[in-house]
């Protein structure tokens, strides 16, 4: 019995969310030894409680169950990596809240030395767009890994760059795997998975959420060693959650400059560096 199950069996059948399970694993060292404890112990930590420690100790009976759909994920060309795998990317161990495990399709971790968010709003503009492709296309060319979120508008058109131009991509879901969202996004989908990689913290058929989408976005950010953002929406953004994090996770943030956007003004205030767009993007790796 590997670490593997276990830490599926916490995360999908007892549903303990990462910083939970970030407690759990500091408290006891090993996913086994978490099964190892006593409900005394359990209940004496502050996430914990008895309804919980019920959930955990019966989500031992499932794995059987997991190692079967271990082997059927393999199966579809989903292959699993958890935090303590060797595979999983040293950058987001050092967040506040990693994801217990990831599921990805493709190749993961891809061995580059610079990736590199770029996200924006949904409702961008014709000019937003392309100015996304042409930093996708750029990064490509520069060996860069471009990181979104594949979402309508910045994001997609992001990864659409990075995949023209024959460059690896990765793509955060805020869904499982079986249900790409958003669903006219499917044929990128499968284009990124043969040119990088759709990861995701959800089981296959998990349906899309608000709070999922919004919670990719730390994956996003700390994969990346920067983040570049092409346009945000003046009535209010989720993107703004994930400048946010950057700022919280202390990465470089950049901004294309957009006339007569104050939100862009306000981030250049806080720190933000302007940028053009494609042009601009050795000054960008240069910087890191």
């Amino acid at each position: 019995m590997g670490n593997r199950e276990y830490v599926i069996a916490l995360r999908e059948k007892a549903k303990i969310g990462p910083k939970t399970f970030q407690q759990l694993l500091m408290t006891f060292g090993s996913p086994e030894n978490i099964y190892k404890a006593t409900r005394e112990e359990l209940l004496s930590l502050s996430r914990m409680t008895s309804k919980k420690i019920d959930e955990i100790l019966d989500s031992k009976d499932f794995i059987t169950e997991i190692e079967e759909h271990i082997s059927y994920l393999a199966e579809l060309g989903i292959r699993i990596s958890t935090i303590l795998d060797d595979n999983y990317p040293q950058s987001l161990k050092e967040i506040d809240d990693p994801p217990p495990l990831l599921y990805f399709k493709g190749e993961f971790p891809i061995r580059n030395d610079l990736f590199l968010a770029v996200v924006g709003t949904h409702h961008a503009t014709v000019e937003g767009i392309e100015k996304a492709v042409g930093i996708g296309r750029v990064l490509a060319k520069r060996k860069v890994v471009v990181v979104s979120g594949l979402a309508r508008g910045i994001d997609s058109a992001a990864h659409i760059g990075a995949v023209r131009e024959g460059g690896k991509t990765y793509a955060i879901l805020g869904t499982g795997l079986n249900n790409i969202y958003p669903p006219e996004n499917l044929s990128l989908a499968e284009e990124i998975a043969k040119n990088g990689a759709l990861i995701t913290e959800y089981n296959l058929n998990v349906p899309v959420k608000v709070g999922q989408l919004m919670a990719r976005n730390r994956i996003v950010v700390g994969l990346s060693q920067a983040v570049i953002i092409v346009e945000l929406n003046e009535e209010g953004s989720g993107t703004m959650n994930a400048v946010d994090i950057a700022i919280k996770q202390g990465k470089p943030l950049f901004v294309v400059r957009k006339e007569g956007s104050q939100k862009v003004e306000d981030l250049i205030q806080e720190g933000a560096v302007p940028i053009e767009g494609a042009e601009d993007l050795d000054l960008v790796l240069n910087y890191l």
